[in-house]
Protein backbone atom coordinates (compact mmCIF):
# COMPACT_ATOMS: atom_id res chain seq x y z
CA UNK A 1 0.00 0.00 0.00
CA UNK A 2 1.47 3.34 -1.04
CA UNK A 3 1.75 6.42 1.16
CA UNK A 4 -0.45 8.32 -1.27
CA UNK A 5 -3.24 5.77 -0.79
CA UNK A 6 -2.94 5.98 3.03
CA UNK A 7 -3.31 9.77 2.96
CA UNK A 8 -5.96 10.16 0.27
CA UNK A 9 -8.19 7.19 1.13
CA UNK A 10 -11.24 8.65 2.97
CA UNK A 11 -9.53 12.04 2.94
CA UNK A 12 -12.65 14.09 3.83
CA UNK A 13 -13.44 11.82 6.78
CA UNK A 14 -9.88 12.19 8.05
CA UNK A 15 -9.96 15.97 7.58
CA UNK A 16 -13.31 16.24 9.42
CA UNK A 17 -12.01 14.09 12.30
CA UNK A 18 -8.89 16.22 12.61
CA UNK A 19 -10.93 19.46 12.60
CA UNK A 20 -13.35 18.08 15.24
CA UNK A 21 -10.49 16.93 17.45
CA UNK A 22 -8.87 20.37 17.18
CA UNK A 23 -12.10 22.15 18.15
CA UNK A 24 -12.60 19.84 21.15
CA UNK A 25 -9.02 20.34 22.28
CA UNK A 26 -9.35 24.14 22.05
CA UNK A 27 -12.63 24.10 24.03
CA UNK A 28 -11.15 21.99 26.84
CA UNK A 29 -7.94 24.04 26.91
CA UNK A 30 -9.92 27.31 27.10
CA UNK A 31 -12.13 25.92 29.88
CA UNK A 32 -9.12 24.89 31.97
CA UNK A 33 -7.50 28.28 31.39
CA UNK A 34 -10.68 30.14 32.52
CA UNK A 35 -10.96 27.99 35.66
CA UNK A 36 -7.38 28.76 36.65
CA UNK A 37 -7.86 32.48 35.97
CA UNK A 38 -10.89 32.65 38.31
CA UNK A 39 -9.02 31.21 41.28
CA UNK A 40 -7.59 33.82 43.61
CA UNK A 41 -4.32 33.06 45.30
CA UNK A 42 -4.22 36.51 46.85
CA UNK A 43 -5.84 36.67 50.27
CA UNK A 44 -8.67 39.11 50.86
CA UNK A 45 -8.80 40.94 54.18
CA UNK A 46 -12.33 41.53 55.48
CA UNK A 47 -13.12 43.47 58.67
CA UNK A 48 -16.02 41.84 60.53
CA UNK A 49 -17.68 42.46 63.88
CA UNK A 50 -17.45 39.80 66.58
CA UNK A 51 -20.74 37.90 66.96
CA UNK A 52 -21.46 36.64 70.47
CA UNK A 53 -23.25 33.31 70.96
CA UNK A 54 -24.92 32.87 74.36
CA UNK A 55 -27.42 30.34 75.69
CA UNK A 56 -31.12 31.13 75.19
CA UNK A 57 -32.50 33.33 77.96
CA UNK A 58 -29.07 34.53 79.12
CA UNK A 59 -29.47 38.18 80.22
CA UNK A 60 -25.78 38.86 80.90
CA UNK A 61 -24.08 41.81 79.18
CA UNK A 62 -20.53 41.37 77.87
CA UNK A 63 -17.85 43.83 76.79
CA UNK A 64 -15.71 42.43 73.99
CA UNK A 65 -12.31 43.96 73.25
CA UNK A 66 -11.69 44.32 70.33
CA UNK A 67 -15.22 44.23 68.92
CA UNK A 68 -14.02 43.91 65.30
CA UNK A 69 -11.44 41.56 63.79
CA UNK A 70 -9.84 41.08 60.39
CA UNK A 71 -10.56 37.79 58.62
CA UNK A 72 -8.13 36.62 55.93
CA UNK A 73 -9.96 34.58 53.28
CA UNK A 74 -9.27 33.06 49.86
CA UNK A 75 -11.61 31.71 47.20
CA UNK A 76 -12.63 32.10 43.59
CA UNK A 77 -12.52 35.76 42.58
CA UNK A 78 -16.17 36.25 41.60
CA UNK A 79 -17.40 34.67 44.84
CA UNK A 80 -14.81 36.39 47.02
CA UNK A 81 -15.59 39.85 45.59
CA UNK A 82 -19.32 39.35 46.27
CA UNK A 83 -18.62 38.35 49.87
CA UNK A 84 -19.68 40.89 52.48
CA UNK A 85 -19.52 41.16 56.25
CA UNK A 86 -22.87 39.34 56.37
CA UNK A 87 -21.33 36.21 54.80
CA UNK A 88 -18.28 35.78 57.04
CA UNK A 89 -18.60 35.73 60.82
CA UNK A 90 -16.14 35.77 63.71
CA UNK A 91 -18.06 33.92 66.43
CA UNK A 92 -17.37 34.07 70.13
CA UNK A 93 -19.04 31.11 71.88
CA UNK A 94 -20.00 32.09 75.44
CA UNK A 95 -22.54 29.33 76.06
CA UNK A 96 -20.40 27.89 78.89
CA UNK A 97 -18.79 31.15 80.07
CA UNK A 98 -18.68 31.33 83.88
CA UNK A 99 -15.83 33.76 84.67
CA UNK A 100 -16.05 37.51 85.16
CA UNK A 101 -13.07 38.32 82.91
CA UNK A 102 -11.31 36.01 80.45
CA UNK A 103 -9.57 35.75 77.12
CA UNK A 104 -11.51 33.62 74.65
CA UNK A 105 -10.66 32.19 71.23
CA UNK A 106 -12.69 33.18 68.15
CA UNK A 107 -14.09 30.80 65.55
CA UNK A 108 -14.65 31.84 61.92
CA UNK A 109 -17.70 30.82 59.88
CA UNK A 110 -17.87 31.28 56.12
CA UNK A 111 -19.69 29.94 53.04
CA UNK A 112 -18.44 26.65 51.61
CA UNK A 113 -16.75 28.38 48.63
CA UNK A 114 -14.57 30.56 50.85
CA UNK A 115 -11.65 29.34 52.94
CA UNK A 116 -10.77 31.34 56.05
CA UNK A 117 -7.02 31.32 56.59
CA UNK A 118 -6.73 33.45 59.69
CA UNK A 119 -8.57 35.65 62.17
CA UNK A 120 -6.58 38.58 63.59
CA UNK A 121 -6.56 38.84 66.52
CA UNK A 122 -7.40 35.20 67.22
CA UNK A 123 -8.49 35.92 70.79
CA UNK A 124 -10.56 38.65 72.44
CA UNK A 125 -10.91 39.87 75.99
CA UNK A 126 -14.34 39.21 77.50
CA UNK A 127 -15.72 41.06 80.50
CA UNK A 128 -19.06 40.32 82.16
CA UNK A 129 -20.46 43.80 82.88
CA UNK A 130 -23.91 42.64 84.01
CA UNK A 131 -25.35 44.57 86.97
Amino acid sequence: MSMRHVILHNFWLKLFSFALATVLWLAIHDSIHDEQANTSLTPEYIRVPVAVKTPPGDKRVFRITPDEVVVTAVGKDPILFQTTQKDIHAVLDLTHFAAKDAIEKLRAESPADIIVLEVLPATVEVQDVSP
